[in-house]
């Protein structure tokens, strides 16, 4: 059978021109489209024991499909996923696997690939470390604070729990004149740690300061007028109340005055003198006193009495 060239060519070139009609036709009734879309990034195989890092919530996609078929598109009609399956600490690259409905053709995912950290979540017994607030109320001691459980359990990622050796609480005791207790929530204040139990009780014992009765002595300065001395010295208490601790307390012979000037005085001189608060004590009751210095003239001694005169009689004239 002898091939006719010139015959068959015409045919092919029919056929060619049909296809190419075809694709025409097609593109312009049904073409191609792309669309971005956003996307949920599911995770897969996580393993038992750790916690991981670094993986963002959504990805982006490009696609490519007719628009016949892309008009209907959603975003809930794709899927991607990474799995974890198999991961251990430390940090691992992991592809991200996207799934597309038939006809279209996944052109790109932003990102390709994640970054994830993973770190083995373990447990570690921490002490408790109290902050007092504020100061008791005036002639109250606090004793030594009491805190139950003194040590808490954390659980989180052992790479933050090595940074963590105390956790700390705070308990305001501004103003009080009774033993506090208090219960109060603890707290890290790192990202995924947590802590057992979360509240602890705090006992804080207030009671009253030791108390003592003092004489009061009164510091002058300066010397009276030339001809006149310092006499009695007057104070009104003449005793006052103090607070502080009892060692304190014990050491102290008499509470002083702030200093009174009595410079140039040629009459008694009274005043409202302020006391100086003890080192070491917490009050003084009253704060100030009345005090009253005596100021005497000097006494000078009588002069020597005048000799008699002796009489002399001439009676032997």
């Amino acid at each position: 059978m002898t091939f006719r060239w010139r015959d068959n060519s015409i045919r092919i070139l029919a056929l060619f021109m049909a296809v190419l009609l075809w694709v025409y036709v097609t593109n312009e009734q049904n073409p191609v489209t792309n669309r971005t879309y956003q996307i949920p990034l599911n995770v897969q195989g996580e393993p038992e024991g750790y916690v991981t890092s670094g993986l963002p919530d959504k990805v982006y996609i490009k696609v490519k499909s007719p628009a016949n078929i892309g008009a209907a598109l959603r975003a809930g009609d794709f899927t991607a996923r990474v799995s974890l399956m198999g991961i251990t600490s430390g940090e691992r690259e992991l592809p991200v696997q996207v799934a597309a409905p038939p006809g279209v053709e996944v052109l790109q995912v932003t990102p390709e690939v994640v970054q994830v950290q993973a770190d083995r979540l373990t447990r570690k017994n921490v002490s408790l470390a109290l902050s007092l607030k504020g100061e008791v109320g005036q002639g109250m001691q606090r004793g030594e604070p009491v805190l139950s459980p003194p040590v808490v359990t954390l659980h989180g990622p052992s790479k933050l729990l090595a940074e963590i050796n105390r956790v700390g609480v705070t308990v305001n005791i501004s103003g009080a004149r009774d033993t506090v207790v208090q219960d109060v929530a603890v707290q890290t204040g790192v990202q995924g740690v947590t802590v057992s139990p979360d509240r602890v009780s705090v006992t804080v014992p207030v009671t009253a300061l030791p108390a003592g009765e003092l004489p009061v002595r009164v510091k002058l300065t300066g010397e009276p007028a030339e001809g006149y001395v310092v006499g009695d010295i007057q104070v009104q208490p003449a005793s006052v109340h103090v607070t502080g601790p009892q060692q304190v307390i014990s050491n102290l012979a008499a509470v002083d005055t702030l200093q009174m000037n009595i410079s140039g005085a040629y009459e008694d001189v009274e005043k409202e003198v302020v006391l100086a608060l003890p080192g070491g004590t917490t009050s003084v009751q009253p704060d100030r006193v009345q005090v009253t210095v005596v100021i005497d003239p000097v006494e000078t001694e009588p002069p020597p009495p005048a000799p008699e005169e002796e009489e002399t009689e001439n009676t032997n004239e």
